[in-house]
């Protein structure tokens, strides 16, 4: 009778203990479920991301001509990485209006806060690297009219509808403004230097109306697939001189990095005849890419056109330019850049 009584106790623990035993197994599997439900849920929307940034989301160039608030981050930014100031920077803003009456090596035609600002920017608040700036600035102009008048507007079209150059209306992750330059579209018997040299001026000038720009700096992304022999041709050392002075020593801007993408031995041999004509610290800010993973170390994918691996369209800067026509006061800052005819040209698009 004892014996009956334990094996029943026995069984009788087996029965719970298996239904302990179901119960959190079912338990288990109705988490391992949810999870899955999740999972799913989750890759749906990645799919539903992918999708909607495949379809491309129209983006509206925009130009913004206003100085940030004061409690904008980015002017905390300006104080630690160019020694931007709220403190003094009228201050030094008189320093370089005096430096300039001084010495006499330049006559600005403008002497305004707002413009001698740009120069400052783009030299960190040094005010003699500023002052050297605006010399060089002037000196380029006298030196390369053909850069700045007389110009063919219809060959500034011609330029943006063959996407030679770019800007994109979307900025990098750090808010820089992008600018493209794809070599294999530029046709050198339909566009001469001075022409491209004229398009990238104009295009930079328009940038440096914004002074998010001013103080940011911008990214150059060079795009050199299929290289020819007929455009390594006109890497010469005048056209060299012309890019470092347009890039960094005679504008008041700053380009931040030079990316270079799809390269080949004949851009390998015409950059090494280049680059002992680039000066030191342009050629610091000069990255050659292998391949497009480099590239997304530096820009991210989300941040780039398909064809560099990102998920925007291409934009032709006639698109860009556009927005320009409907901004009045910017139309008169392009027109005091001596740009004869510019503001014509821009309500036209």
């Amino acid at each position: 009778m004892q014996i009956a009584k334990l094996l029943l106790i026995y069984i009788v623990s087996c029965i719970q203990i298996s239904c302990a035993f179901s119960i959190c197994l079912f338990q288990v599997f109705k988490q391992v479920s949810e999870m899955e439900q999740i999972e799913s849920t989750v890759v749906q929307n990645l799919h539903a991301i992918e999708e909607l940034n495949e379809n491309d989301v129209e983006l509206s160039p925009q130009i913004n001509l206003k100085e940030p608030d004061l409690d904008d981050p980015i002017l905390k930014w300006a104080e630690r990485n160019i020694a931007e100031d709220p403190n003094n920077k009228i201050e030094l803003i008189e320093e370089l209006k005096d430096m300039i009456f001084e010495r006499g090596e330049c006559e600005p035609h403008r002497m305004d806060d707002a413009f001698l600002l740009r120069f400052l920017r783009a030299r960190h608040f040094i005010v003699r690297m500023a002052h050297r700036l605006m010399v060089n600035y002037y000196t380029f102009r006298e030196t390369n009219p053909t850069y700045f008048s007389n110009i063919d507007y219809s060959k500034l079209l011609e330029l943006g509808e063959a996407e030679i150059f770019t800007v994109p209306p979307y900025v990098d992750q750090n808010g820089r403004r992008l600018l493209y330059f794809r070599i294999e579209n530029w046709n050198t018997s339909q566009f001469t230097t001075d022409e491209l040299f004229q398009a990238i001026i104009f295009l930079i000038n328009a940038a440096i109306l914004e002074p998010k720009h001013q103080i940011l700096g911008g990214i150059c992304i060079i795009d050199v697939n299929n290289l020819g022999a007929g455009h390594a041709w006109y890497l010469t050392p005048k056209i060299a001189k012309s890019m470092v002075a347009v890039g960094y020593s005679s504008l008041p801007h700053r380009i931040e990095a030079v990316h270079i993408v799809n390269g080949s031995k004949l851009f390998d041999y015409a950059f090494g005849l280049l680059k002992p004509l680039l000066p030191e610290y342009v050629r610091q800010k000069i990255i050659i890419h292998s391949d497009l993973d480099s590239l997304h170390k530096w820009v991210l994918p989300k941040y780039l056109p398909k064809r560099y691996g990102g998920i925007h369209k291409d934009y032709r800067y006639n698109e860009w330019l556009s927005t320009v026509s409907n901004n009045e006061d910017l139309l008169e800052e392009i027109e005091s850049y001596g740009y004869t005819g510019g503001k014509d040209f821009l309500k036209s698009l």
